[in-house]
């Protein structure tokens, strides 16, 4: 996935791909919410306006990214389906949302890390309540049982008032 504008010139300034992408997982070593992707696979179309320097793509990506598990730590499979439109300028880009080419070589591998990187969950589980972790002396409770453990504790700053009230 990766053109010159020369190519894109001489041979269809308009591209139509659709391939699988091995992605290193090192290039998510950023981000400790996921571990790695397998099964990337991107298609779409792309057209280049030469008279704007530039080229457009739309692209669909659909992967399976390996993310730790938020209470056990173990790596769940979680399923990625995106859409992504991108605009690649020759040139100086004029907003944000446009990506500079460099070395005159459109190439769509960053922009298919970062739209992975855009939709990984900020947590995921697969472990059932009963089935949280528990040492000596400690224990993972679900929201719902920490809730239930302070319904009848009172806040330690109404501890006066409820002395006041009582006298």
């Amino acid at each position: 996935m990766k053109w010159t504008k020369e190519q894109l010139l001489q041979e269809n300034p308009n591209v139509t791909f659709d391939e699988d992408v091995a992605i290193d997982p090192s290039a998510f070593n950023s981000n400790p919410r996921i571990n790695g992707v397998k099964d990337v696979h991107v298609s779409g179309n792309g057209y280049l306006v030469d008279e704007d320097d530039r080229f457009y793509v739309k692209m669909n990506i659909t992967a399976t990214m390996l993310c730790p598990d938020a209470i056990t730590n173990e790596e769940i499979e979680v399923p990625l389906e995106t859409e992504s439109s991108e605009t690649y300028v020759f040139g100086l880009p004029q907003d944000d949302a446009e990506r500079a080419v460099t070395d005159e070589v459109i190439d769509l591998l960053p922009a298919v890390i970062e739209d992975i990187l855009l939709e990984v969950p900020l947590q995921v589980t697969e472990a059932a309540e009963d089935e949280y972790p528990e040492g000596d002396g400690w224990k993972v409770y679900s929201e719902a049982e920490y809730q239930e453990s302070r319904k009848d504790q009172l806040d330690p700053r109404l501890a006066k008032l409820k002395q006041f009230k009582n006298e």
